[in-house]
């Protein structure tokens, strides 16, 4: 089924705009030379006899200079510049094309290249995780019913409505505030007839103790009334904290962004006081977790955590915090590792990898890049590096032997993206030649063996 599969592909190549940047060269044309003996030599770059019979090590299209010592250079300086020119390293680079149907089919997977001083000691996996802080519950701050206005895994900005409470409370709470504010008023305006009838009453130079005794009475209605006011609005107040009342309705808004993890009610139900409406979290504040042994050393250079965006996985630096405490019944404790920035879509539960540094230094110039981005074409290890939207490079590079899933490797560049998955296929639609090991066109058999040429 493996030959099977890759037929497919070379099958499918020309359908899927799978080709090689570099053409099939044609044979060289035969010819005669001025004492008449036939030479099928390419006079591009072989060898041949001329007439005094003395070799000829230039092509015939290059002429011969002179380096600055003096001596005669025949080498092919034109051609070589031009390979450099193209890709940065002199013939050991190979451009392949692949159109976005291609790419699809494939599942290609892509990772950028990040810089690394030291050598991955350890790579962990886990997943994406809710810290605690970054977790709130709406809860209805009085029984009602409830209309909401998002959905679980929705995202939401701050101020923006989540649901609507009408609630039969709410409203006899603000009742209560009108109605103890009123009293009041009203307290407060007889309060100030009795006081200026007795300062009438004092001009005159008569006393009335009936009208001091319910001038004190009123002063002390009124500090009750004060405080049942008080009482009535902190009640209030409390409800409106989380929302905004209008026309006896509850308006409840998001007091930050994020997005909804759950709706614990049903549209329309009806809840009592203090009961959870819906959670939200704050995305900013995912975090990766995993476990570690106990005995494992929690100390490192640096740590990166690898998450895949779409098609891409980004390295991401950011700080790493491991528990005190080691699980006995586990004999792990927890490692936590919060990056500095988020790629858009990342989710909880998400599955990301973290690879933790150690001090000790690998070979100088080498970096550590997935195992299934080095791909063995030929004799040699290469890589495929994304030069553009359907444009892929071939590039050998030396490597190291492979540790924690990674493989250091020369001959990259930091910030080049490469391709993670896919690349085994890649080296099928490289040209003749130059893969060292591409197969002939030709066609699979029902019983599964492959045949040159066409039916």
């Amino acid at each position: 089924m493996k030959h099977l599969y890759f037929s497919i592909i070379l099958g499918l190549a020309p359908v899927f705009g799978l080709h090689s940047a570099r053409g099939e060269q044609a044979a060289p044309a035969e010819h005669k030379h001025e004492d008449g003996s036939a030479c099928t030599a390419d006079h591009g770059h072989d060898d041949h006899q001329h007439k005094a019979g003395e070799t000829c090590t230039q092509g015939h299209a290059h002429k011969e200079h002179r380096h600055a010592d003096g001596t005669v250079c025949t080498g092919d300086h034109e051609h070589e510049k031009a390979a450099e020119k193209n890709s940065g390293q002199p013939g050991d680079m190979i451009p392949v094309h692949v159109d976005e149907k291609a790419r699809h089919s494939l599942d290609m997977r892509f990772e950028k290249v990040a810089e690394a001083s030291h050598g991955a000691a350890k790579t962990l996996h886990g997943q994406m995780v809710i810290p605690p802080h970054a977790v709130t519950t709406y809860a209805l701050p009085a029984a009602g019913r409830v209309t909401f206005n998002v959905k679980s895994a929705q995202q939401v900005r701050k101020g923006e409505l989540l649901y609507i409470l009408a609630s039969p409370d709410i409203v006899e709470m603000e009742g209560n505030a009108s109605q103890a504010r009123a009293a009041l008023d009203r307290a407060a305006a007889e309060l100030g007839t009795l006081r200026e009838r007795r300062a009438q009453l004092e001009k005159i130079g008569t006393r009335n103790s009936e009208l001091n005794t319910s001038i004190q009475f009123k002063e002390a209605e009124i500090h009750s009334l004060r405080a049942a006011l008080t009482a009535s609005n902190n009640k209030l107040k409390l409800v409106m904290e989380s929302g905004v009342l209008k026309n006896n309705l509850l308006y409840i808004y998001a007091a930050a962004d994020g997005s909804v993890q759950s709706v614990n009610m049903t549209q329309g139900a009806w809840g009592e006081q203090g009961a959870p409406a819906l959670v939200m979290t704050n995305k900013g504040d995912l975090e990766f977790s995993t476990t570690i042994y106990g005995a494992d050393p929690v100390h490192y250079a640096k740590a990166q955590l690898a998450l895949t965006s779409g098609k891409n996985t980004e390295l991401l630096n950011g700080t790493l915090r491991v528990a005190e405490q080691v699980d006995p019944a586990t004999q792990s404790r927890a490692l936590y590792f919060t990056p500095d920035h988020l790629p858009e879509g990342t989710h909880a539960g998400q599955l990301a990898r973290l690879d933790l540094y150690s001090h000790d230094a690998v070979s100088e110039g080498f970096i550590p890049v997935p195992n299934s981005a080095v791909v063995k074409v030929g004799v040699n290890d290469v890589v495929f590096i994304k030069a553009g939207d359907d444009t892929f490079v071939m590039k050998k590079v030396e490597t190291q032997p492979s540790r924690q899933g990674k493989t250091p490797v020369r001959g990259l560049i930091p910030g080049q993206t490469i391709v993670t998955k896919g690349g085994y296929e890649l080296k099928y639609i490289l040209p003749t030649g130059e893969a060292g090991s591409k197969k002939a066109a030709g066609h699979f058999h029902a019983d599964g063996q492959f045949h040159e040429g066409e039916h």
